[in-house]
């Protein structure tokens, strides 16, 4: 019997690519095109390696969240697209599809903080990349609160603690969203109490990057 964790993974797979076919920079795309295209190569990639295995558990995670970290380091994806992949990393971090005690859990936890803490997206209109930024806050609010956020370093965390101050203090923001970043910094708060706050202070070393003049700073 398959792993019903493989059947969720295929069925991200199946969201994730059918967003980006659907995209506007797709419609005059042949297939060879599609072939070359690097985002759904890796997703062309996972697919046949989850054709070949009956159990999550003997991939390692990177390799099946490779893809899915991929677009949301892209720059070129649009914000609907990387929202959906954020929506694919949170449930696979919801659903306990990364066994904390796997001999890469750390590895991949490590590159997926950095994917989150540093996504780019092409910016559409205010309302729809406030969901972006809101479906970030939710990946780093459940990577710090789940048992495999363990396995995060001193620096992620503190990395993930500057995305969200940078979120809620340095963008103008609606009130839906401006609540869900103060319950990620009560939450942060909680789970992280004795770290000194200077430590976890924005240095501006890095940013969320919108593109396409969305004047969020």
């Amino acid at each position: 019997m398959i792993d019903k964790h493989i059947y969720i993974v295929q069925g991200e797979i199946t969201t994730v690519v059918g967003a980006i076919k659907r995209n506007s920079r797709w419609n005059t795309h042949t297939s060879l095109d599609e072939e070359q295209d690097p985002l759904l190569k890796s997703f062309g990639h996972l697919k046949e390696l989850l054709n070949n295995r009956k159990e999550l558990s003997d991939i390692e995670p990177n390799l099946f969240l490779r893809p899915f970290l991929e677009v949301v380091r892209s720059e070129d994806t649009t914000g609907p697209i990387t929202g959906l992949a954020l929506t694919s990393v949170n449930k696979f971090l919801s659903y306990g599809l990364i066994d904390a005690n796997h001999e890469a859990a750390a590895e991949a936890i490590e590159n997926m903080a950095d994917a989150v803490t540093h996504a780019r997206f092409v910016g559409t209109d205010p309302a729809s990349d406030e969901v972006v930024l809101m479906k970030i806050l939710q990946v780093l609010r459940t990577l710090l609160l789940t048992p495999v956020g363990a396995h995060l370093t001193n620096e992620s965390v503190c990395e993930i603690m500057q995305s969200c101050f940078r979120i809620c203090f340095e963008m103008r923001l609606s009130g839906e969203l401006m609540r869900v970043c103060l319950t990620c910094l009560r939450s942060f708060q909680i789970e992280l109490k004795g770290i000194a706050i200077d430590v976890l202070l924005p240095s501006g070393s890095h940013q969320l990057l919108v593109h396409k003049n969305v004047n969020f700073w």
